[in-house]
């Protein structure tokens, strides 16, 4: 108690139908102990507590109560009490409100949660405002205050006693049509409100001035003096006037309020059946909770509104969201920015979609952002299309066919890169033109005229065509062309495929060529699989083994040569699939006819990619008259050797005697005899030797040939000590040559030497090693080589009945290099005398030549 008797303590009533801030109010005002807090739940509670004479000295309410709002109450209090303190402490703020209020004359008004010490905040505006209300309550007459301050409210107020209208306010007149408030006063509050049953009948006023009936708030329409209709909202309270009952209408015109309910609902109906989904979080709150989530939205995420509201959005993101996406919206969301991003979204089955999210803020009158509207669609289907897409255009770009697409007049819209590199043409320059751009001009119009006939008619063309490279070169294409169709069926398009088969005609026509080459050789050519089932086999072949038909793939070749053929031939097939080359000579006979001798070679038929061999080509060449001739010229070898050898020592033997009996001229003549006897017996060992080289061809080999030019050099030596021999040659020399090439160094030296007309002949040797070839130059210093004789050794002239030729030597040499795949060269000497060239190859190309009569085998690699 204060010393001049008031009290200290202030009574506060708080209407509040929350009951956790009841609770709190209850506990923390009364925190300093000179606050007293009693709590009610409702208006009626409120306006019974103000009736009943309990001293309050401060009313603290919420603006949501169950029976009216905050203001319409604060007008009740104003009407009975015009100077008790009213503090406003909602949870709702907003500029409209706090206008109301504030018309209202409300005392303070305070936002809830807005300010950490809050309760403190209270706790001095209540204070402060009853110790202003105790110190100036009494000096303003309470009836003329109330006036005063309802005439201020927004809200049209009119105080009611028996059922007529005593007071109404400046907003009242206006709303009702009134000219003068005099207009308005005792006329009947049900004259001015519509139809038969409302709220306000004069019984119902009646128990509310009575106080029966505390409170009735009840929506109606009003009618003006005017003849206006208004939808209001109408709340009765029984208060005391003048000392005396009465009732105070609080209406409000709820015109735009129900158009607002209407488009509320409306756009509540269109969120509800949007084909998208849509959410509204709210933006005051930690961690963004949802606050609304649509039907859509559910069916797309497949969880349920209890499921999905106070929950933030991000539970949807998994193992492929990925972050960058995630990060745009974060920041968007810092920022107070509208965003949209796609990112992968998973659904309560754990299924994947694409979600295209696009988040929008939501600001109150003082652009605060209180909300976050958000827009989801599900685009998996378009992604998908796009990836396909993007997929068939890689394909596209990387496909090494000529892709290009026309419209139906043929007028190209589209090429691909591999159109640039077939046809030369750049896809600037085909875009606009027709695929006349590269016609070769060598297909018929009909071909043109089926093609257009075909895919006008919605059908797909193929066939092969020739066109022409920017270049001007002929190509060759397989060409299919494919109408594109609209949803109706209409061609509204064509794509060509070309696909460049230049090679393979050229490949086919090669293999024409190599066919009728096969078909039409001499020699007998065949090919077996591994299991020695034929693959095919010319008419050669077919022809000797009398076989009717082209095709002979069923049968064997054991079936075709006969069981004891087949013995001697299988083993060298079986070498030949194991990788190597065979080749050999072999005898074949036939019922009634001569036999044939047949040079026999086996190659391995391999594949080209993997070399595996796959099979055995065999050539068959019938070499009996080479044999034929082979044996005659053994023949002829040995009867002229024998009888010239014979006829010789019989020249010889008398020569001798003539040259021992007598001492005359007689004697120098038959040492002539007896010389040129045994001249033309080197001639025959030379003739002998030939008939070797010709008739029994020898095998090519790499051999190391220092020692087959050191023996000849060394030999020479001994039988000619007078002779200098010089020898310049590498300590190794390697050459692909046939063994007798020690006979042609041989002759060459020999035939340097004795005929030589000096009596010191001079003879070098050099041997230069190439990277090809090795290279042998004899040089010597005598007569040198008749040029008939060389011109007729290197093949520039033709032998004639004139021709003498010095001896079988230089042919021998000449032979021996040639069976070797070199080459025989003359030059002459400086100053005087020849030089004769051997060129031997280091590497042999041909398959190597057997020894007559003798099967060789050889590698395959």
């Amino acid at each position: 108690m204060s010393t001049d008797g008031a009290p200290r303590e202030i009574r506060v009533l708080a209407v509040t139908a929350d009951d956790e801030y009841a609770t709190q109010i209850e506990a923390r005002l009364p925190a300093d102990g000179d606050i007293e807090v009693t709590t009610v739940a409702t208006v009626e509670e409120a306006l019974d507590r103000l009736a009943d004479g309990t001293r309050i000295d401060c009313i603290v309410s919420d603006h949501d109560l169950p029976d009216t709002d905050g203001v319409a109450f604060l007008e009740a209090v104003r009407a009975q009490t015009p100077n008790r303190p009213f503090i406003l402490f909602t949870s709702k703020g907003s500029e409209s409100l706090a206008s109301q209020a504030i018309s209202a004359d409300v005392t303070d008004y305070l936002v809830k949660e807005r300010h950490g010490d809050q309760w403190e905040r209270l706790a001095d505006l209540v204070r402060d405002a009853v110790s202003y209300s105790r110190s100036h309550g009494d000096l303003i007459e309470p009836h003329e205050r109330a006036k005063d301050v309802l005439n201020a409210a927004h809200d049209t107020i009119a105080i009611v006693r028996d059922g007529r209208y005593e007071f109404v306010n400046d907003a009242g007149l206006e709303l009702l049509g009134a000219s003068t408030r005099a207009a308005l006063i005792g006329t009947p509050v049900a004259a001015t409100i519509a139809g038969d049953e409302h709220p306000f009948s004069v019984d119902n006023m009646a128990e509310i001035q009575r106080r029966d009936r505390s409170v009735n708030r009840s929506e109606a329409r009003l009618l003006g003096l005017d003849g206006t209709e208004t939808p209001v909202d109408i709340t009765g309270t029984g208060i005391e006037w003048a000392g005396d009952p009465a009732i105070i209408l609080v209406v409000r015109d709820i015109s735009e309020l129900k158009e607002r309910k209407q488009e509320l609902a409306l756009k509540d109906r269109v969120m509800d059946d949007a084909p998208v989904g849509i959410t509204i979080a709210d933006a005051t709150q930690d961690d963004h909770p949802l606050l609304y989530a649509n039907e859509r939205f559910q069916e797309l995420t497949g969880y349920s509104e209890g499921e999905l509201l106070g929950r933030n959005p991000r539970f949807l993101q998994g193992e492929k969201t990925k972050p960058e996406p995630v990060a745009a919206l974060r920041q968007a969301i810092d920022d107070d920015e509208s965003v949209t991003a796609e990112l992968t979204n998973y659904r309560k089955d754990g299924s994947e979609f694409w979600n295209r999210v696009t988040v929008a803020p939501v600001e109150n009158r003082d652009g605060d952002v209180t909300q976050y509207v958000g827009f989801q669609e599900d685009i998996t289907e378009r992604r998908e299309s796009e990836r396909s897409l993007r997929q068939f255009r890689r394909a596209v770009e990387a496909a090494g066919n000529v892709i290009l697409i026309t419209d139906t007049d043929g007028t190209i819209e589209y090429v691909n890169p591999a159109f640039e590199s077939v046809t030369g043409y750049s896809s600037e320059e085909a875009l606009g033109e027709t695929p006349r751009l590269f016609s070769s001009g060598k297909m018929s119009d009909e071909y043109y005229e089926n093609l257009w006939e075909t895919v006008l008619a919605g059908d797909v063309w193929k066939d092969e065509i020739v066109n022409r490279r920017k270049s001007g070169e002929l190509y060759h294409a397989r060409e299919t062309i494919a109408p594109l169709t609209d949803d109706d069926g209409d061609v509204t398009a064509f794509v060509a495929i070309q696909t460049d088969i230049t090679e393979q005609k050229e490949r086919e026509g090669q293999l024409q060529q190599y066919e009728r080459a096969i078909e039409g050789a001499n020699d007998l050519i065949c090919a077996t699989d591994t299991n020695h089932n034929y693959l095919f086999a010319n008419r050669g072949y077919r022809e000797y083994h009398d076989i009717e038909q082209d095709d002979i793939s069923d049968l064997t070749p054991e079936e075709v040569l006969g069981s004891d053929v087949w013995e001697t031939v299988e083993p060298h097939i079986d070498r030949t699939l194991a990788g190597n080359s065979v080749h050999y000579r072999m005898e074949r006979s036939r019922p009634n006819r001569s036999d044939r001798t047949f040079d026999v070679r086996y190659y391995p038929l391999e594949d080209g990619e993997t070399g595996e061999v796959e099979g055995v080509v065999a050539t068959l060449r019938d070499v009996t008259p080479q044999k034929d001739r082979e044996r005659q010229l053994h023949v002829l070898d040995r009867v002229l050797r024998h009888n010239l050898r014979n006829a010789m020592s019989v020249i010889t033997g008398n020569a001798e005697l003539i040259a021992a009996e007598t001492e005359t001229e007689m004697q120098g003549l038959a040492e002539n005899i007896i010389e040129t006897a045994d001249q033309l017996l080197g001639v025959t060992e030379r003739e002998r030797k030939i008939v070797e080289v010709l008739s029994e061809a020898r095998l090519v080999h790499p051999l190391e040939i220092s020692a087959h030019i050191r023996r000849p050099v060394a030999d020479l030596r001994q039988r000619h000590p007078n002779a200098t021999i010089d020898l310049t040659m590498p300590e190794e020399v390697h050459a692909a040559t046939i063994p007798q090439i020690e006979q042609a160094i041989s002759e060459l030296l020999d035939n340097a030497v004795e005929h030589s007309d000096r009596d010191e002949p001079a003879v070098s040797v050099t041997v230069e090693s190439h990277p090809e070839t090795v290279e042998v130059h004899i040089a010597d210093d005598g007569p040198g080589i008749p040029e008939q004789e060389q011109t007729i050794l290197t093949g520039e002239d033709e032998i004639d009945p004139l021709y003498h030729g010095s001896g079988l030597g230089l042919w021998l040499v000449n032979w021996i290099v040639t069976h070797s795949d070199g080459t025989l060269g003359f030059e002459e000497n400086d100053p005087r005398g020849s030089v004769v060239q051997l060129t031997l190859p280091k590497t042999h190309t041909d398959q190597p030549i057997a020894v007559a009569g003798r099967p060789t085998e050889t590698s395959g690699e």
